[in-house]
């Protein structure tokens, strides 16, 4: 990951993009575009816009600018650089190419697009942070075709125990809560989400019921990864958990699954799931709307991502 320092009263750019692949009798090739107004050759990538994830930039422009929808993996890189003298911040996801080629929306910005082998894509990218970009895909790309993704996400922001008098099970989201719920669409809808399961917990179901009649899933109800259940028994929560990864070593499918529990039962999963690889993230605290993604294969965890709540 390839960072500098820049002047902190200096307007920072912020943008995200992704490294669009699909493969070819098992050989994996990268999509580039070309930007007529600066004649190069690149990823595709634009600024975020107002109220916009990272994550929900870098699918739009991938669709935007290439005709392509894709699904999600890892976030690649971090980097930042001195564009026409302001400092840039671009984050990188890979993402695999899922459906047909569309026309590219705008033409004067992106005016083609090409399949390259890592080979040829090396030679055709125009900046040297694009080809540190395609190092760091290409050393983790063995069999990211093949990544089950696990979502870990806490509930959003719900009453305070002290304002609710009613049974703790019952207690809602509050205001902040609500508007949370419904922006976790834009946030994981990347991930190609195909099941969602909720704790039992009313504040859980608010949080994903939105995001379930977005996508037109149902949400499970799994009292298992609930904060009473964990009370009771600490590795219920991770057995419950535990199933998905198995599911990607006998190769029965491969599978984006949400979980929206609580805090500790989230940290308790992602550790035991993890190990070593978690402790760094437990670390960094679990806010109301937070949550981590994992990505997995044949029962193991390959990669985190932290989400930020929105």
């Amino acid at each position: 990951m390839s960072k500098a320092n820049f002047d902190s009263e200096t307007t920072e750019i912020m943008a995200s993009g992704a490294v669009l692949y699909r493969l070819i009798e098992d050989v994996i090739e990268i999509g580039l575009i070309h930007r007529p107004r600066y004649d190069d050759w690149s990823f595709p990538k634009g600024k975020i816009e107002l109220g916009e994830s990272f994550l929900a930039t870098a699918r739009r422009e991938v669709l935007e600018e290439t005709g392509y929808a894709a699904k999600f993996g890892p976030l690649i890189a971090e980097i930042q650089y001195l564009a026409e003298g302001v400092p840039k911040r671009v984050k990188y996801w890979a993402a695999q190419a899922i459906s047909a080629a569309k026309p590219i929306a705008d033409v004067e910005e992106v005016d083609q697009f090409e399949w390259h082998s890592f080979k040829s894509a090396k030679t055709k990218l125009t900046h040297e942070e694009d080809r540190k970009v395609l190092k760091l895909f290409k050393d983790l790309s063995a069999g990211i075709d093949k990544y089950s993704t696990l979502i870990l996400l806490r509930h959003a922001k719900a009453l305070k125990r002290v304002e609710w008098i009613g049974d703790d099970g019952d207690r809602p989201l509050d205001n902040r809560g609500q508007i949370q719920s419904e922006k976790f669409r834009s946030i994981y809808e990347a991930y190609g989400i195909d099941e969602i399961f909720s704790s039992d917990a009313y504040r859980c179901l608010e949080t994903v019921r939105p995001l379930g009649r977005d996508l037109e899933i149902n949400v499970g109800i799994a009292s298992d990864i609930s904060e009473y259940q964990y009370s009771r028994d600490k590795d219920k929560p991770l057995k419950f958990a535990k199933k998905f990864l198995k599911a990607s070593k006998d190769r029965e499918s491969i599978k984006t699954i949400l979980l929206c529990s609580h805090n500790p039962v989230i940290p308790k999963i992602l550790k035991e799931l993890a190990g070593a690889m978690a402790f760094d993230e437990i670390d960094r605290g679990l806010d109301p709307g937070d949550g981590w993604v994992l990505f997995h294969q044949d029962g193991k965890v390959r990669a985190i991502n932290f989400i930020q709540g929105p």
